[in-house]
This record gives structure tokens, sequence and C-alpha cells, in this order.
């Protein structure tokens, strides 16, 4: 008898060859015993099964897994299984979003990474030279995960791999062992990107600001904490896989698997992780302790609260995903210990916290920072006088470059009471100056 349908919703009986099906309602999953004459070994509690769709049809084929012996489907047998399956449409969302957040981190970037280099007045502050390299970072890891979203599976590449189909219907991977360097490399390259180079610029960083509130960075040279962001890492890498590949682990496979000599890489990343939490913590308090001064010429005691405190939870929430405050939440692997809904929010923070990341810090360093607003804004407005002659400021123009100028000298007028570098009270007169002046040239071009 061949597949068919009848009226009523329901399947018609059938016969595959092997046993006869009833007529079966729509939607329901038929059970029946293993035939005794085509399965004499099959225990009394196995059983074979053939679903009935939702639109009167027989499904393709018979399951017959259980009779010869196969372990339990989960397909077939959803009642008795413990595993939580995360939702196909939730990995198909997180995948998107991953690519998406990653590649709009590019670009932004991207763009960030000109506009401080670019710029002569921005690359001569060492601390611009910092986030170039923090920039550049965050820029390796979104391609390599753009890479590894598109093209990989399971931390290998579909040429690294082949199929096999068992008796039992299921399959198995095997790595191609004379076709593993790339996925290799790559592994190799993603850990060190990932894993430690993100978190050691985090912490010099973390540390590079912690020196600066303390009045202590004109003692620093800024190519130590650049060299300790690439160089350390690296070395950790390896010796890491140098260690795989001499005592012979996991050599036929893409090192993606996880592995005990993994914690030479991953160990000095959650000590920097700790110590990320602890510089948080105290730059908070420093930044509490210079704002009390900053704000104690303030007559009006709410205004002075309400100032104070506006200004250090936009400090602190700028500080959040510098730091990189959600690694410390995903530092130990709790999904063991919790219940399918918190798995499903565990995993959505953790992406969109790491997939973020990168895109949030280099909006608050070009985009939303004052400082290169300014700076960009002064030299389109140089760029357009050079090329055209005729070119005169509009309005809006000229009254957003006088905010911004306004807010940084109300800024340097307040800081004057606080402790800062020599080099610092140089950079800050120098502005002074050049703010006299654009507002004589402003004054002598409306008379």
């Amino acid at each position: 008898m061949s597949l068919g349908t009848v009226n009523h919703s329901y399947c018609p009986a059938y016969f595959d060859r092997i046993s006869c099906w009833p007529p079966t309602e729509a939607g329901v999953r038929r059970i029946i015993p293993c035939p005794a004459y085509i399965f004499p070994d099959a225990s009394s509690n196995t059983y074979a099964s053939l679903l009935c769709t939702n639109e009167s049809r027989w499904e393709e084929r018979s399951h017959y897994e259980l009779c010869i012996g196969c372990s339990s489907v989960d397909s077939l047998d959803l009642n008795t299984t413990d595993i939580f399956l995360i939702p196909l449409n939730f990995l198909i969302i997180r995948k998107y979003f991953i690519i998406c957040a990653n590649g709009l981190s590019i670009i932004l970037l991207t763009i960030g990474i000109f506009i401080l280099l670019g710029n002569r007045r921005l690359r001569q502050y060492s601390r611009n030279i910092l986030h170039v390299n923090i920039f550049l970072v965050f820029l390796i890891r979104s391609i390599i995960k753009l890479i590894a979203e598109i093209f990989m599976n399971k931390g290998y590449f579909s040429h690294n791999v082949f199929e096999r189909i068992d008796a039992c219907n299921q399959t198995t991977i095997y790595f191609k062992e004379d076709q593993l360097l790339d996925c290799k490399l790559f592994t190799i390259l993603m850990n060190y990107i990932n894993s430690s180079v993100s978190h050691w610029f985090v912490f010099c960083e973390a540390l590079y600001l912690y020196r600066l509130l303390r009045a202590k960075v004109y003692k620093d040279k800024i190519r130590w904490y650049i060299l300790m962001g690439w160089l350390v890492p690296l070395f950790l890498t390896i010796i890491t896989y140098t260690t795989r590949y001499m005592l012979k682990k996991d050599l036929y496979t893409c090192w993606f698997e996880p592995s005990i000599y993994d914690w030479i890489l991953h160990g000095p990343n959650m000590i920097l992780q700790i110590l990320n939490f602890l510089i948080f913590n105290y730059v908070c308090i420093l930044l509490v302790r210079k704002l009390n001064r900053t704000y104690r010429t303030v007559t009006s005691p709410e205004k002075r609260r309400l100032a104070k405190y506006s200004r250090l939870a936009r400090s602190t929430l700028i500080l959040l995903p510098l730091f990189g405050f959600h690694y410390i939440l995903f530092m130990w692997n709790i999904k063991p210990f919790l219940i399918p809904n918190l798995i499903l929010i565990h995993l959505t923070v953790h992406t969109i916290s790491s997939s973020l990341q990168g895109l949030i810090v280099a909006s608050i360093y070009t985009i939303l920072n004052s400082e290169v607003q300014r700076e960009i804004l002064r030299s389109l407005d140089r760029c357009l006088m050079r090329h055209y002659s005729s070119w005169e400021q509009p309005n809006y123009f000229h009254n957003y470059i006088n905010k911004l100028e306004d807010k940084r000298l109300n800024y340097l007028g307040n800081q004057k009471r606080v402790s800062m570098p020599v080099q610092y009270r140089q950079t800050d007169s120098d502005i002074l100056v050049q703010h006299n002046r654009l507002t004589r040239k402003n004054k002598s071009r409306s008379i």
C-alpha cells in the first residue's frame, strides 16, 4: 500500500514491507511492538514508531532503531529525556545577531582607528595610541567571529571532516588527518585574540586609567602597556599549543575541544578579570573623591549633589564595557546548574555583551567623545576653508564648536583645584590659549 490521505484527519492503514500500521489520527505518533519474525532478539520493552503528520500523511520512513538495539532517540522518546535542547529559532536568531553586531563593530572600529590616527592633535596623546591598539584587538576579534559564524561548524571547516551514517541512522563525524592545519591555526588565532589579548589590553587600559587618576601617568611609558598587551598572551599561547603538540594531545582534531592544558592560557586571564574588577571598584572610589572636590564650589547643595551623581553615573556606565565587566559574570561555567529558561537568559546576556563590547567602546571613545568631535569639526572646517574660499561657518556649526569648547573650559576650570600631571596642565593651557584665539577670530569675522 502506498502513502495516502483520508478525510476526517486520519492517516490510512499502511504497510511499509515490514509492519502494517493501523489508521492513526493526524499529529499522533503510532507505536507498535517490534515484529518478532524480523527482530527475534528485540526486547519486549522496545517498539517501532511512525508519525502521522498534521497533514494526515505518514512520514517517509518508519523508525526501527530501538528494535535493532540502538539507543533511544530524543525525537522518539521526548518524555524520558532530561537533556535540554536549545530551540532552533533561538540559535538562528543568535547567529544573525552575532553577524550583524560584529559587522557593525568592524565598521565603527575601523572608523575609530582612522579618526585617532588621522588627526594630528588626537594622535599626539599617548592614551589615544593605547585606544588604537584596543580598537585593533576588537577589530580582529570581530573578523574572527564573523568567519567562525559563517564558515565554521562546531570548530571546524567543512573540508576538515567527513560524515558516516551507521545502521542506527546516527551520524558520526571524522576528521581528515591531512587537512587540519588551517582549522588548527584558526583555533590558535581565535584563542589568542578572543581569550587572551582582549583581557590583557582591557587590563592595560584599566591600569593606565587607574594611574591617570592617581596623577602618576607622566611616569609611564605607553609602549610598555602595548608590548605587554601583545607579547604576554602570545607567549602563553605558544606554550599552550606547543605543550599539546609535544604531548601528542588531540593531534587529529582542530584543537577546538577543551583541554586541561588550556589553563596555561586561561588561568592568567581569570586572574586579570579579578584584578580588573578590583581596579574598577577602586577607580569608582577615586571618581567619587575627585567629584566631591570638583563640585564643592557649587552653591546649591541639591545642584551639587545632582551634578556629582549624574557625572558619576555617566563615568561608571562608560567604564563597564571598557573594563569588560561582563567577563566576571561568565568566568565560570554555571550552565549545568541552571534551569532551561535561565540557560537561555545566560546565553542571551553573554552573546549580547560580548558581541557589542567592541562597538560600544568604539562609540564611547570616538563618536560620543566631545574631544574627538571637537577635533573632527575643526579639521573639517580647515579643510573646507582650504578648498573653498567662500566657505563660512553656518551658525549651528559655529555654535556647536563653541558649546564643546565651553564644556571643556568649564571642566578645566573645575579641575584647577585637583592635582594633575605636568604634561596635562601644559596641554590644558594650550587649549585655553587656542580657545581665546578662536573667540577673537570669530568676533573679527562677525564684524
